[in-house]
């Protein structure tokens, strides 16, 4: 039977063909490496086309990933490929299996991934609507990279998962990702503000996320806990790694600290660790924030430092004088405190204050492992807490008024009492942060040879000056 001129075959629609080419080109790629594919039927496409269950070593494994795929040219943008969320959003984000996309590129017959699940939940915590899935060109899918590829998406698999449900629900919650092996502890203060103990697998230290912080992390190590350490660690406001604990709060950290010191030994034996930029980074902006707020004229001292610097190398010339082209910008890192600063003045005060960062193993103390050189030197040498001789004091007078040691400033007149309880002044000849105990504060007497370690919280009293009169 020949067919009617006047009544022709239906079309195949030219926005499939790219399309089969996409899923084929995918579904090729997985079953040649022995992956399982089950295509969704396109009458019941509701933002799925295939169902993936990976293997290991031929057999089957229990991590199963939905896959949305696209094809086309239609899908790249200028930075990448982008994919519509459309009405998708909700089952993509929370769905109890997370949701892939992939594009197929006819041009160049290359595959390029993106896990929308992932970057729809960080999208949610930031507060953003997205509208799209963006996809990196770096993203490929082939057979090079398709180990790492399944690699990545299994340990994601892994939060969906026994315990690491909770932990992936506590990681969305603060912003972070936590791994197989992590240490997890929660705990929810008397004013509902969310806590969590976070300890990585054979590193030095422990990481605080507090939600009164904005999840900001903060670094613990042994030496927050030193029975030498900040008086009252437990009293009424006891501050670790700077930050202020109710007594309750402080002893959920002192035990969960305790209780996972068997995850910081790392013996020989252990596979090596990577160096944590993130803490790296986190520790170096903390200690350049204190250093600001005890040394005022530091960042000033450091520039003209850096400038009189006649090793300075032509290289970071250069990096100076791009950096110091925004005006705005360089102006506002001289005139703004460290937490007012945008992103790029900071980058500009931590240039001329830090010389180097010398990184040790990831096993040592956080304050050991990361050791900055600063461009301005302290002072001076400087005495421990234990080779301290007498105290400050606080006897309080009509000409007399109490600060804290932070507030200590070149040419305050304080007071000491010696062992044995007598009183005498002593003039402050500089005030620095402490480099053998980083989070103390360094003062130098004008009768002394060395500097002397204090807490910031510790109290002195000083002469009022007649300009303060």
């Amino acid at each position: 039977m020949h067919p009617d001129p006047e009544d022709p075959l239906p079309k195949v629609p030219d926005a499939r063909r790219p399309s089969r080419a996409a899923v084929n080109a995918l579904r090729a790629l997985l079953e040649r490496h022995n992956h399982i594919v089950q295509e969704v039927d396109g009458q019941n496409d509701f933002g799925e086309d295939q169902h993936v269950t990976f293997t290991e070593d031929g057999e089957v494994t229990g991590d199963l990933v939905k896959i949305q795929v696209k094809g086309g040219r239609s899908w790249r943008r200028a930075g990448g490929y982008a994919v519509p969320i459309g009405d998708h959003g909700g089952t993509w984000a929370d769905g109890n299996l997370p949701v892939l996309c992939v594009v197929h590129d006819p041009d160049t017959d290359g595959l390029y991934w993106a896990n929308a699940t992932k970057q729809l939940l960080t999208a949610r915590r930031n507060g953003d609507v997205l509208k799209t899935i963006t996809i990196s060109p770096d993203k490929t899918l082939d057979d090079d990279s398709i180990a790492g590829f399944v690699a990545e998406v299994r340990r994601y698999l892994s939060r969906y998962r026994g315990n690491r449900i909770i932990q992936a629900q506590l990681g969305e919650m603060a912003g972070v990702e936590f791994g197989p092996t992590d240490i997890v502890q929660h705990h929810v203060n008397v004013h509902g503000e969310d806590m969590i103990f976070w300890q990585r697998w054979g590193e030095g230290f422990a990481t605080l996320l507090h939600s009164d912080l904005g999840w900001y992390p903060e670094h613990v190590g042994p030496e927050h806990f030193h029975p030498h350490g900040r008086p009252g660690l437990l009293p009424r406001m006891p501050v670790v790694a700077d930050t202020i604990l109710s007594p309750a709060e402080a002893q959920w950290l002192a035990a969960c600290f305790d209780a996972s010191q068997w995850a910081r030994e790392h013996a020989v034996e252990d596979p090596p660790l990577l160096t944590n930029v993130d803490a790296r980074d986190n520790y170096v902006a903390r200690r350049v924030e204190r250093r600001l707020w005890i040394e005022p004229d530091a960042l000033t001292r450091s520039i003209q430092a850096f400038r009189t610097d006649a090793a300075a190398g032509n290289d970071l010339i250069a990096i100076a004088r791009e950096l110091e082209s925004d005006a705005e910008t360089y102006t506002e890192a001289l005139s703004k405190s460290w937490r007012e600063m945008s992103e790029k003045a900071r980058k500009i005060v931590t240039f001329y204050l830090v010389e180097e960062v010398r990184v040790g193993a990831p096993a040592l103390p956080i304050d050991k492992q990361f050791r900055i050189v600063w461009r301005c030197s302290r002072p001076t040498g400087e005495y421990g807490f234990g080779a301290r001789v007498g105290q400050p004091s606080t006897q309080r007078s009509a000409n007399r008024e109490s600060v804290m040691a932070f507030n200590l400033k070149p040419g305050d007149r304080i007071y000491w009492l010696s062992r044995y309880g007598n009183e005498r002044g002593r003039t402050v000849s500089a005030v620095w942060d402490s480099e053998d105990a980083p989070g103390a504060v360094c003062v130098l007497f004008d009768q002394l040879m060395l500097g002397d370690t204090f807490w910031p919280g510790e109290w002195f009293v000083r002469k009022v000056s007649t300009k303060a009169r």
